[in-house]
């Protein structure tokens, strides 16, 4: 059986309402008790800069934020042509890069390899070369941006290892070779699988018209089970894997991050506490801010949340915003434990904020 979602599945909001639904979703991360973020790719060229400035300028609650443009794609290998950059060979792509740094983004990202929901670009193809990647790479670096990729396929996550990206997104069919490379990389490169959303595409998505039998014969199932096997490998070898990721989107609704924490337990074979140091002394190094991020240690933000349970026992307590009673970003209280009420708003009522891109 072979099914493509339909296209209101994807919950993709009008340009003029970007920038409010933006801006939702950075008080919803900061509700749910995330203090810091790194941003995978933006609809628009300058949104996520837009909304960064405006966190970073006490305009909009939301956590501290790593801003990117839109994901670059090869003619031919855009996911979605309406959020997508494309460039071709390596001066294009050198182009692309000096448009991230001109609009003052934080990041590059590269779809390298396809997404079995197209129904056309698959998970397990590659559509770069080294060339065009090593030059993205080199420019980036060269003006202090770091590159992440959407890499699936086993030759798209080699091709990224051998051209120095920083970040690789998913990496569901990593090879034994790809394993070796990656390991002799592990104190240089982050791999943030985003595993809910192959978890919840094949258990959650029928509700929005993609049922599981249609999921699981475009190839998800599979997917999943060589993505767990790699992340436990991974795992074992001490690479430097994050939970996160692909939430947004009809069946990953902003505000179930925590989703994949519990998937590191009982998917991955992850401690609560292995979980909840990949959320947060990882997430410090990958915001480049490993001495000021995610300990609670002497000269370190007192970021934190209170929470009524233990998640060492039962990690899915963070999915509840209930139990999360108290939320301190910076040594001042988002949400004050004293009266569980959040601070939804940084501005009085009567000083509306426009955050346009």
């Amino acid at each position: 059986m072979s099914q493509t979602v339909p296209s209101a599945a994807w919950n993709w909001p009008s340009d003029a309402t970007r920038a409010e639904h933006s801006t939702a979703s950075a008080l919803t991360y900061l509700n749910s008790g995330y203090a810091m973020c790194v941003g995978a790719a933006s609809a628009k060229p300058r949104l996520d800069v837009v909304i960064r400035n405006a966190i970073n300028e006490g305009l909009i609650p939301g956590p501290r934020y790593l801003a990117n443009c839109q994901e670059i794609a090869v003619t031919g290998g855009g996911l979605v042509d309406g959020i997508t950059a494309f460039a071709d060979g390596p001066e294009e792509m050198r182009k692309q890069v000096r448009r991230n740094v001109a609009y003052g983004a934080d990041l590059v990202k590269l779809s390298m390899s396809g997404e079995e929901i197209t129904g056309n670009q698959h998970a397990e193809d590659n559509y770069f070369s080294d060339e065009e990647v090593l030059a993205v790479t080199t420019e980036a670096h060269r003006r202090g941006l770091r590159v992440c990729t959407h890499a699936r396929s086993a030759e798209s996550v080699k091709m990224s290892l051998r051209n120095n990206v920083d970040i690789i997104c998913h990496a569901s069919f990593i090879d034994e070779e790809g394993l070796d490379m990656l390991e002799a990389k592990k104190d240089k490169v982050f791999v943030a699988p985003g595993l809910n959303w192959l978890v919840a595409t094949l258990n959650d998505a029928s509700t929005f018209g993609y049922p599981p039998e249609a999921a699981e014969a475009a190839g998800y199932k599979r997917e999943l089970e060589y993505a767990i096997a790699g992340l436990q490998e991974m795992r074992r070898r001490g690479i430097r894997v994050l939970p996160g990721g692909d939430y947004g989107f009809a069946w990953t609704p902003h505000g179930t991050y925590a989703r994949d924490l519990q998937h590191f337990v009982e998917l991955l074979g992850y401690t609560p506490m292995e979980t909840l140091l990949a959320a947060t002394k990882l997430g410090g190094e990958i915001m480049r801010m490993p001495d000021e991020l995610g300990q609670i240690k002497p000269g370190f933000y007192a970021d934190f949340i209170l929470v009524d349970g233990d998640p060492l026992k039962d990690i899915s307590v963070l999915q509840n915003r209930d139990k999360i009673v108290g939320i301190m970003k910076g040594g001042a209280f988002h949400k004050d434990p004293g009266d569980g009420t959040p601070r939804d708003a940084s501005v009085p009522a009567d000083q509306p904020v426009v955050v346009t891109a």
